[in-house]
């Protein structure tokens, strides 16, 4: 590359790529990525989902966002009137960028905190909607066999779950963006101890990602699951076109070693 001209987008992505998957799970990994990465969007930006979940959050809504990073998702959230925002990390340098990302744009009212997912440090019951976009899929790096995770992911994802449950009002709502498919996120989602209904829709070209809208308070009975999961579930096959191989994402739905083979 000349020295003289600035690096693409998918150049500077691709620099941080690891060469496996553990390193998703170091924290020392995403505080040297963070350092050097501007911005970037795990499974596609707001405007390809922002459809599927526009009706879920009003203007007055109390907002938190796990795992910021470097996505822009919080300020495309207050562009739409929602000011009430926090958005939450766990690297201190993630949040440090972020925090006078957002100050240079004026967008003062957003609160970036350090903070861990499974451990989170709010008062029950204080915010109306809890977003994450591809956060909790972290947890499932090295899970073992999809259809029956390892003891020790099973553990993490449920203390994110009753976190991400106890801090949200009466009636909130819980948005997941991932590319975890529902017959693997569903046992989790719906462990007997959490009240809230679980629907999804999918969007996106290639691979289809998932929104998952989890509302507190309105868990429906095993007949009404089954039979939406049977209207809902519409699933295209793994499909790595290039702009898919072009950002990370595929690195959580193909065995590192497969890719090497």
């Amino acid at each position: 590359m000349d020295s003289d001209k600035a690096p693409t987008m998918t150049q500077i992505q691709r620099v941080d790529i690891p060469s496996t998957a553990t390193a998703y799970t170091d924290p020392v990994y995403w505080n040297k990525r963070f350092y050097s990465e501007e911005h970037y969007e795990w499974l596609k930006d707001y405007s390809q989902f922002r459809h599927l979940i526009e009706a879920h959050i009003q203007p007055n809504s109390s907002v938190l966002e796990i795992g910021c990073g470097s996505s822009q998702l919080s300020e495309e959230l207050y562009k739409d009137e929602i000011t009430d925002i926090t958005a939450i990390d766990l690297s201190p340098v993630a949040v440090e960028k972020m925090q006078k990302r957002l100050i240079s744009k004026g967008y003062n009212e957003i609160k970036v905190l350090e903070a861990d997912m499974l451990d989170l440090p709010f008062r029950d019951e204080c915010f109306d909607v809890v977003i994450e976009k591809g956060t909790m899929d972290v947890l499932f790096v090295n899970s073992g066999d999809p259809w029956n995770p390892l003891p020790s992911t099973i553990a993490r994802v449920r203390a994110m779950l009753q976190g991400v449950h106890r801090v949200l009002n009466t009636n909130g709502i819980f948005i997941s963006i991932s590319f975890g498919q529902p017959h693997f996120r569903r046992p989790l989602f719906e462990d007997p101890e959490f009240t809230w209904s679980v629907e999804w829709s999918t969007f996106g070209d290639g691979f289809h990602y998932f929104c998952y809208i989890l509302k507190k308070g309105r868990r429906k009975t095993l007949q009404a699951e089954e039979s939406a999961a049977t209207k809902n579930f519409n699933v295209s096959p793994i499909c790595l076109l290039q702009d898919e191989l072009e950002n990370e994402d595929y690195i959580f739905r193909t065995n590192i070693n497969e890719i090497d083979e």
